[in-house]
């Protein structure tokens, strides 16, 4: 409909999965409408449509503004169908999912299929995650392009019968289509956040199962784009974060006894999370906000690598050749860039991520900012970003790495030094320390200036 007012009446008497508003639509305008269902409808899911950016900046307006007023996605013209699809489809709660699915009539056999090795995303069978209804098709491998169907959609979920395959049959990992991750993903967040404040349950639990979350969000994002549901998400996944850094009160031997020796792109990002946000703990100017925004600046810090050449992307910077070394050095430009096209990620992110690189002393890149010109968040990112690489190509413990870098005059150059300090207490039990109360240098968390495109 066109009419603003007929929008408001038809939301009083109907109950919608999702609305899609037009900015631009009269006789009650739609910052109208969209106020009237944030009063209103609170909850309501809105996905605003808009002309273009520039339109916005006249009325002065941005995505975040946008979001404070109710919108849960925004889309600038012109789109096609199959994005407007997948705003929907991101849209869609657990409840949603679980309505969906269409219930066996009778017992379910297990079923061998054969099908391309490239159409399954696989996780460790201790690391799968689900409800009592499975949302989706779930396997195990017999060889090459072979698998066996052993749990259908809508099939009640038994631990007993995973933990079978695991003792008794020996698998290792469980396999799930491709187009089914996002539902995995979705998933194992709604999980984390119902469980992440539980006494109950370890700390070292609630880090496994985050990172789980974080290694399949990131391959989904390696593998299709950056897509609406990737971001709320990563938004939701920050969120979690933050309860744990907040509410587990073991969490500096949780960090203590972390280990990760998984070189892969998609496990990087989380462990650089935990780690910076923890260290954002420790300064008197952290809070909910900024812990949030380091998570979501932290787990989509690497996403410019989706436009280098896939043979770049696992490859450290000491093994490529000057020309692979000036295309990686672009990533934080190239993620710059994808982020300017989400107007639902502020600018304080993209300005994070854009220096992600940056060091103290100046030998960092793209821009070789130095001293206070980095952001304080951007150089605790690009120290947990140089600790999490050392950890794992030398399998050392967090504290035996973190000594590494105190102990090399050339690395701790690279970071402010408060920094530094505020990295030793990560490790330290809370009770016998005091906060720190001073800011950092370059403390400065958003500049005036925009983000280089």
């Amino acid at each position: 409909m066109n009419s603003g007012k007929k929008a408001q009446l038809s939301l009083y008497n109907h109950q919608f999965f999702a609305v899609v508003l037009n900015l631009a639509i009269k006789n009650h305008s739609g910052l109208e409408v969209l106020k009237f269902v944030r009063t209103k409808h609170a909850g309501q899911r809105v996905m605003v449509l808009v002309e273009s950016v520039e339109e916005l900046k006249k009325d002065n307006l941005d995505g975040e503004k946008l979001r404070k007023l109710g919108a849960t996605e925004v889309m600038v013209k012109p789109f096609t169908l199959d994005q407007l699809r997948d705003v929907l489809e991101g849209q869609q709660t657990i409840d949603d999912l679980v309505k969906n699915i269409a219930k066996p009539t009778g017992p379910t056999e297990e079923m061998e299929v054969k099908e391309t090795d490239a159409n399954f995303t696989k996780v460790k069978i201790e690391e799968f995650y689900t409800g009592r209804a499975i949302l989706f098709d779930v396997f195990i491998q017999l060889g090459k392009d072979k698998y066996v169907k052993i749990l259908f959609a809508g099939d009640t979920f038994s631990i007993e019968r995973l933990n079978r395959y695991k003792n008794e049959k020996g698998v290792q990992f469980l396999y799930f289509h491709n187009t089914d991750r996002k539902k995995y993903i979705q998933y194992c967040n709604y999980l984390a956040s119902k469980i992440i404040t539980s006494v109950k349950v370890s700390g070292q639990a609630k880090v496994k199962m985050m990172k789980a979350t974080a290694e399949k969000l990131i391959e989904e994002v390696y593998s299709v784009g950056l897509k609406p549901q990737a971001v709320e998400e990563s938004k939701q996944l920050a969120q979690n974060m933050y309860q744990l850094i907040e509410n587990q009160p073991d969490l500096y031997q949780v960090l203590r006894e972390f280990q990760e020796f998984d070189p892969n792109a998609y496990t990087h990002s989380y462990s650089v999370t935990l780690f910076a946000t923890a260290i954002i703990k420790q300064f008197e100017w952290q809070s909910k906000v900024m812990i949030e925004t380091t998570a979501l600046a932290c787990l989509l810090h690497d996403v410019g690598k989706v436009k280098m050449p896939k043979e770049l992307v696992e490859k450290r910077p000491a093994t490529m050749t000057q020309a692979e070394l000036e295309i990686y050095k672009k990533h934080p430009e190239f993620a710059d860039q994808i982020l300017s096209n989400n107007l639902m990620i502020g600018q304080n992110v993209r300005q994070i991520i854009l220096q992600h690189h940056e060091y103290f002393n100046g030998t960092g890149f793209p821009n070789g900012l130095k001293g206070n010109k980095v952001l304080s968040i951007s150089n605790i990112i690009s120290l947990c970003d140089d600790f999490v690489h050392f950890m794992i190509a030398e399998k050392t413990s967090p504290p035996e790495t973190l000594k590494r870098i105190l102990v090399d005059s050339d690395l701790v150059k690279r970071y402010n030094s408060l920094i530094l300090e505020n990295f030793i207490k990560v490790f330290v039990d809370p009770g016998k320390i005091s906060k720190n109360r001073a800011l950092p240098s370059n403390s400065r968390l958003v500049p005036n200036k925009r983000a280089a495109s």
